[in-house]
């Protein structure tokens, strides 16, 4: 019989699955079953898609009285330099939620000119989300994926706030109560977490938080089909170039005016 940590009390690790292979590899991999009071483990039965899968799973999570929700895809196994246990998967990414220190002053001299501070150059601020890179295969673009193949990745890991960036959604926590409906992915293939990290870091950033791109290590174990993912992210390439300007550029504070700016979003609403 398996006894489990308390740990799971206040988080809960969302797993999307579609094939019952997926899952067992899953559990396998992190040596444990589906009764482990951690997972929310979501299946995709309809093929609906990654991302109302996920959402999906973070419902179900805060209603089982989730504070912090962590999202690992199901092709996310244990790196060996990272947590070994999904109780030490939760527990990292909740130290990664603490607050940080970042970056802020510019030091625009060498040596630095008159005014610079010569020790405080940082400030502390809350995380709005953690999240972790991954080893083995790295999350590329299709093009990308053509051009390097399964070239390994190099990852900056100090926090960033004010700057925009492509947030994966496959190694990821954070609080969903603080940040719904910010944190909710975007209903379209490959494009789901990218868009959703946009408009969230636009929010983030106008609050006064940071995101921690040091949370614990995964091993991703799983290529997705290039050719499958260049005939998805053809769709909206071209808009995907300037999107996080035109969020970053827009005045409004406003979810649902900011979310409009979206491709998808506008053709939906032409079609009605």
């Amino acid at each position: 019989m398996r006894i489990y940590s308390p740990v799971a009390r206040s988080n809960r690790i969302v797993v999307p699955w579609v094939t019952e292979r997926e899952r067992e590899l899953f559990l396998e991999a992190w040596n444990t079953d589906e009764h482990n009071p951690l997972l929310v483990l979501q299946q995709d039965k309809h093929r609906e898609g990654c991302a109302i899968t996920k959402n999906k799973g973070v419902e179900n999570a805060m209603k089982q009285g989730a504070e912090v929700v962590i999202i690992l895809d199901g092709d996310c196994y244990p790196d060996k330099t990272g947590p070994q246990s999904l109780e030490a998967m939760a527990l990292a990414h909740r130290n990664a939620l603490l607050p940080q220190q970042v970056e802020m002053f510019q030091i625009v001299t060498d040596p630095p000119s008159r005014g610079t501070p010569y020790t405080k150059r940082t400030i502390e601020m809350p995380v709005a989300a953690s999240l972790g890179f991954w080893t083995e295969i790295g999350d590329y673009c299709a093009v990308r994926q053509l051009a390097h193949e399964s070239a390994p990745m190099t990852f900056k890991t100090e926090p960033i706030s004010g700057k925009y960036f492509a947030m994966c959604g496959m190694n990821i926590a954070f609080y969903p109560e603080l940040w719904s409906p910010w944190c909710n992915f975007i209903d379209v293939d490959r494009f789901d977490d990218i868009w959703m990290g946009w408009l969230w870091q636009k929010e983030a950033y106008r609050r006064g938080y940071c995101f921690n791109m040091n949370g614990p290590l995964i091993r991703h174990s799983r290529q997705s089909n290039v050719w499958a993912n260049l005939k998805a992210e053809t769709k909206y390439l071209k808009e995907n170039e300037t999107l996080w300007s035109n969020i970053a550029k827009n005045p409004s504070s406003c979810y649902k005016e900011l979310r409009s700016l979206l491709p998808h979003e506008e053709r939906c609403l032409t079609n009605r």
